[in-house]
C-alpha cells in the first residue's frame, strides 16, 4: 500500500499492450505476503498494476485513474526472457461514491446509465449502465474535478451539482473521503 505494507487479497493485472484485449485481463491475487503469480502468459509486452476497490485502491489500468498512479511497469516475455519480477504499489486511494438511484415520484430502485468525466479534461472519461444502479458503490479519481451525468429513457438526466464544491457543478473527494448521494431522476413530461 501507500505506506509500504504488504497487502493480501490484492489483485494484479497483466494489461497487453501489444495486442487487442481478452475479454479478461489475466490477473492473479497476493498472498499474505503481498506476492503473486500470473501464469500462462502469451509472449509480449503488458503494463501490470493493483488493485483492491473494497478497500479503495481502483483498477490503475483504466485510464480514467490516470491521475492516482505513477508509470505502471511494463514487462516484456519472450522465448529467452519467459519470467518477470516486479515491485507494485497500490497507489493512492480513490474518492468513494456511494449512493442511491430512484424514480423521483414513485421512490421505484432503477438502474440508470452513468457518465463521469474528468472537468479539465473531459475526453478522461467513465461511463455505462451497472455502474449506478439502484444501490452503488464507485471509485472516483481523488483529487480531481469529476463531472457526473446520470441517465435513464424517460427521465431527465441529473447533473451532480454542490455550492460546496471549487466547481459547482463538480465532485472533488480526498483520497478514501466518502460521499453519499440519494440521486432521483424526474420522468420525462
Amino acid at each position: 500500500d501507500e505506506g509500504g505494507t504488504f497487502v493480501q487479497g490484492a489483485t494484479e493485472y497483466a494489461h497487453p499492450l501489444d495486442r487487442l484485449m481478452a475479454a479478461i485481463i489475466p490477473h492473479a491475487t497476493t498472498n499474505g505476503s503481498g506476492s503473486f503469480t500470473i501464469s500462462m502468459l502469451d509472449y509480449g509486452r503488458y503494463s501490470v498494476s493493483a488493485a483492491k476497490p473494497d478497500e479503495g485502491y481502483p483498477e490503475l489500468y483504466l485510464a480514467f485513474y490516470a491521475g492516482l498512479r505513477d508509470n505502471l511497469p511494463v514487462v516484456r516475455l519472450s522465448a529467452k526472457h519467459q519470467f518477470a519480477s516486479v515491485a507494485l504499489s497500490l497507489g493512492n486511494k480513490a474518492g468513494i461514491l456511494t449512493g442511491t438511484v430512484a424514480d423521483a415520484v414513485t421512490g421505484q430502485p432503477l438502474n440508470a446509465y452513468v457518465e463521469f468525466r474528468w472537468a479539465v479534461e473531459p475526453r478522461n472519461f467513465l461511463s455505462g449502465s451497472g455502474l449506478t444502479n439502484a444501490e452503488f458503490r464507485i471509485l472516483v479519481p481523488s483529487n480531481h474535478l469529476v463531472t457526473m451525468v446520470v441517465s435513464l429513457e424517460g427521465y431527465e438526466n441529473w447533473r451532480y451539482q454542490t455550492d460546496k464544491s471549487p466547481s459547482k457543478n463538480a465532485i472533488l473527494l480526498r483520497p478514501g473521503e466518502e460521499l453519499h448521494l440519494d440521486i432521483r431522476l424526474s420522468p420525462k413530461r
